[in-house]
Order: structure tokens, then C-alpha cells, then sequence
């Protein structure tokens, strides 16, 4: 009897394989930041393309200009451009732990702003900064970029007690806003 067990379950088997080795091809583009697949552009003096990245430049403008105000909070309208260049809806996220003070640094988005307002004005991205005491938020897409969508990325900078406020790096990161594992 225990023989022919053996010999009927090897017959049919479990229809697992051991190992495969496959070859296939992968192709990759590196883009600059205008057009990869997060398109990051620039829409004012205080963002600039060098090279291929993205720079946010908050110092001496050129025009006489030296810096923010002290002793201030300052608002940037639409700094720069956020692009879905990609297939999938996407949710952004600005990771300001690379800057030294990131508490004091504030990027919004349109679509957050009128989250909490209800209504964007063209010429004025934070009319009262202090209404809303800062967005306690770092969802830079404002819960998801639809593919072809852009948004626009607006900085706030609070000085307040400060007589210098140096900077350092932002990272986005992104997430397919449905995909299956989250993954960045």
C-alpha cells in the first residue's frame, strides 16, 4: 500500500520546478529633470535647471537682492513645477529631512492650498501663512498627480528668530498611487 502511494504521487508530482535561468533585455533612459518621468521645471527666479537637476536658489538674486528678510516667515509662489510624465497616478512626497532646519522649510503645492482654502488665487499662493499656522504636511501632490497632471510647488521660509538659515537637500519620493506594494 505505501508503495503505491509513493509511486502515485511521484507519478503526478507537485508541478513545482526546481530552477530557471532566463535571459531578457532591460533598457534604460536617464532624463534630466524637465522630462523624466517626475518632471520637475522651472517657474520662477529662484529655480534654475543646472546641468540636468533641479536647483532652488533662495540667496543673492542678481537684481540687488541679497536674501529673505530676518526675523520673517517668506512665501515663494509657484517656485517650480511638478510633472507626471509617467502612466500611473503618482503620490509625491518632499522629504526635507537633508535640509539643517526642516521644520522651517515648507513646500506647497496648488492642490494642498486649496485643500485648506478652498479656492487658489493666481497672484497670491499664501495670502495669510498664519491662518493656516503652516501645513503640517509633506503629501506635495496633494493625495495623488494624475498621468499628463502638473502642479505647481509654492515655498514657505520661516526665519522667525533667526538671523541665517542655511539649506541643504530636499528628495522626492514617489509612489504609484495604486500600486500593490507602496514601494518608492
Amino acid at each position: 500500500m505505501g508503495s503505491l502511494t509513493a509511486g502515485g504521487a511521484a507519478a503526478i508530482g507537485t508541478g513545482a520546478f526546481a530552477s530557471v535561468e532566463a535571459t531578457r533585455t532591460v533598457n534604460v533612459n536617464v532624463a534630466g529633470d524637465e522630462s523624466a518621468y517626475l518632471g520637475l521645471e522651472d517657474t520662477s527666479p529662484y529655480a534654475d535647471l543646472s546641468g540636468k537637476q533641479l536647483v532652488l536658489n533662495f540667496d543673492d538674486n542678481g537684481s540687488g537682492g541679497e536674501g529673505i528678510n530676518a526675523d520673517s516667515v517668506t512665501t515663494f509662489d509657484g517656485v517650480f513645477q511638478m510633472v507626471n510624465n509617467g502612466p500611473n497616478e503618482l503620490d509625491i512626497t518632499i522629504d526635507k529631512s537633508g535640509l539643517a532646519n526642516p521644520d522651517r522649510w515648507h513646500f506647497v503645492p496648488k492642490e494642498v492650498y486649496e485643500e485648506y482654502s478652498g479656492n487658489y488665487p493666481e497672484d497670491s499662493f499664501y495670502p495669510s501663512w498664519d491662518n493656516f499656522e503652516g501645513y503640517d504636511t509633506t503629501n506635495a501632490s496633494g493625495g495623488g498627480l494624475g498621468s499628463g497632471n502638473s502642479t505647481l510647488v509654492g515655498v514657505a521660509i520661516d526665519a522667525r528668530d533667526r538671523t541665517g538659515l542655511p539649506g541643504g537637500e530636499i528628495t522626492f519620493a514617489v509612489t504609484d498611487a495604486d500600486g500593490p506594494y507602496g514601494s518608492n
